[in-house]
């Protein structure tokens, strides 16, 4: 049977990771010498898909306790928190797994560690401890470059005098007291308590739109990119030319670097055969009711062949006297349907899917 027009197109899913969080994972009960006392703690579930929050539920039937503990749970639909309860019968460290569901279907396990701080016998009263090291706090900067300070400008323990060993503390700094004389107090060098700054924390997003171009894997400026503060792992999705891109270099859109990853277009059909020539040439051309790229597997579209025939549009017994419309999925050889439209829903498509119509006859 004869190929008279053919085109193609791709369906898309873009699915964010979903993440379960704990807001307490682990617990220590108070015990005795032998068991935990009666208690309990809580803990609340959140769950996320990317950077959107989204219910979280969880079947105590599906909860696994140790000996010894409960589990209940309030009534918010969202983000549901868990009372954990212990009584004398949990003797020993264990962990509470509590499976999550998101979306309906999909189980995320997640465990809240147990333990128990048990009560030891009591022990014998030990010796009188040396005097201990006193902590000075300065209300000036010392005196450099020997950091010398008065005496009376130290605020510390009442009823105590500085000594060799003490800590002074100032700013940022803590300073060793090496030698108290007629009211003066030297100390060793100064070292720094402040600790240094923390590393920047990532939540990879996805961006779309025309700005970031090209296929160099070489990390690039884009600075009309419009993305305000780009993280290390973000991703942007230019959609005419459906090349996809990651951020290598955080920042705002002057700073932030950006590398090309993939395109996610399908590849180029089959060229199908040539028209006839002139007047009665046959051209095909596929729509999407609800576009073609779309996120978390909310898919819901219809596709629908256009056959023209001289440039004009060919409907009902017409386009049935030229042939019959098949539609084929990712290169099959056997249509999965014929007529004009295709009807696609989330359970059709994993990550991507190529369409192929053909007017057969």
């Amino acid at each position: 049977m004869a190929i008279k027009s053919a085109d193609q197109i791709s369906i898309v899913d873009i699915t964010d990771a979903y993440s379960v969080i704990l807001t307490n994972d682990s617990y220590t009960f108070p015990g005795t010498v032998n068991a935990a006392k009666p208690g309990s703690c809580t803990t609340q579930i959140i769950a996320m898909r990317g950077s959107e929050q989204i219910a979280a539920t969880v079947n105590l039937n599906n909860v696994v306790t140790p000996t010894g503990i409960t589990v209940t749970k309030d009534n918010d639909a969202t983000s549901p928190t868990l009372t954990i309860t212990a009584s004398a019968s949990f003797t020993a460290a264990g962990v509470v797994r509590i499976p999550v569901v998101v979306d309906s279907d999909i189980t995320i396990n997640k465990e809240m560690s147990l333990a128990i701080a048990f009560t030891g016998a009591t022990g014998q009263p030990g010796a009188a401890g040396a005097e201990g090291s006193a902590i000075w706090t300065a209300t000036a900067a010392p005196t450099t470059p020997n950091y010398t300070w008065n005496e009376s400008a130290l605020t510390g323990p009442e009823g105590m005098t500085v000594k060799p060993g003490d800590i002074i503390l100032h700013s940022y700094y803590r300073y060793t007291v090496l030698t108290v004389d007629s009211g003066s107090v030297f100390a060793g060098s100064q070292i720094s308590i402040r600790g240094g700054a923390g590393a920047s924390g990532t939540a990879s997003l996805w961006y779309s739109g025309t700005a970031i171009t090209g296929t160099s894997t070489t990390a690039t400026v884009f600075s009309g990119s419009g993305i305000s503060k780009a993280v290390v792992g973000d991703m942007y999705l230019n959609t005419e030319t459906y090349n996809t891109y990651r951020c290598t270099t955080a920042g705002s859109a002057s700073a932030a670097k950006w590398v090309y990853v993939n395109n996610i277009k399908g590849e180029i059909g089959a060229t199908g055969p040539q028209g006839d020539p002139g007047a009665d040439a046959i051209t095909m051309s596929i729509t999407s009711s609800n576009g073609m790229i779309f996120k978390n597997s909310a898919i819901e579209t219809t596709l629908t062949a256009h056959v023209f025939k001289a440039g004009v549009e060919v409907t009902g017994n017409d386009l049935t006297a030229l042939g019959t419309v098949k539609w084929y999925k990712d290169g099959n050889a056997t249509p999965i349907a014929t007529g004009q439209t295709l009807n696609v829903s989330a359970g059709d498509v994993t990550n991507k899917a190529t369409y192929i119509a053909q007017l057969e006859g």
